[in-house]
């Protein structure tokens, strides 16, 4: 199934208050790589489904940082407009997350979360005669059709409270940005993956 349309379908089931019962948490994660980086804090409202499945929905913040590093042109490539720039990415973003977790023991699962839609704000950058500034609106269109910056992670989580979580794995985001010059606006966006850990808490 694809992937927005996998999303979609938890969307739909969180809407079905049948389906268990739901709690608050909060989620606060780091992710760092060799040359990119990412801080992350959420606060989704989690429903558990039977005695395995927890699905979730609600807004995450994110900060991406970086080393200098290539953003590729997936609009018009012009000669104010390049097909590779260099950006120290440096901006925040704010999103709406969904997540699905598949508890493999009582204490002990896998899940995965994904960014949806947002906005974003940052540090202006240029590159020759183009001003770049990051892309205002976020939205999960799937590989290169995406806008702006979205986070998503896949992960083993373990619960050693019934309040309290400790989650790793690898986070896999992009982060864009707006190219104009002459008259012409492009898109730029680059893709990195980092391992991360996290704690979270319900209440």
């Amino acid at each position: 199934m694809h992937p927005a349309r996998y999303f979609l379908a938890l969307a739909i089931l969180l809407g079905t208050p049948q389906t268990g019962y739901g709690q608050w948490s909060g989620d606060l994660s780091g992710g760092v790589g060799s040359d990119a980086g990412r801080l992350a804090i959420a606060v989704p409202w989690r429903l558990t489904v039977g005695q395995r499945l927890v699905l979730g929905v609600g807004p995450r913040l994110s900060y991406y940082l970086g080393a200098p590093a290539s953003y590729r042109n997936k609009g018009r490539v012009t000669p104010g407009l390049p097909g590779r720039i260099q950006i120290d990415p440096d901006l925040v973003g704010l999103n709406l997350m969904v997540l699905a977790e598949f508890k493999v023991v009582r204490q002990v699962g896998l899940g995965a979360n994904l960014d949806l839609a947002g906005v974003a704000a940052g540090v202006e950058r240029s590159a020759g005669s183009a001003r770049i500034t990051p892309a205002s609106g976020s939205l999960f269109l799937y590989g290169d059709k995406d806008r702006g910056s979205l986070n998503s992670e896949f992960y083993l989580s373990v619960a050693p409270t019934p309040a309290w979580t400790i989650r790793g794995g690898f986070s896999h985001y992009i982060t864009g940005y707006t190219g104009k010059a002459g008259g012409v606006t492009t898109r730029y966006l680059r893709f990195d993956s980092v391992p991360f850990l996290a704690v979270g808490w319900r209440w």
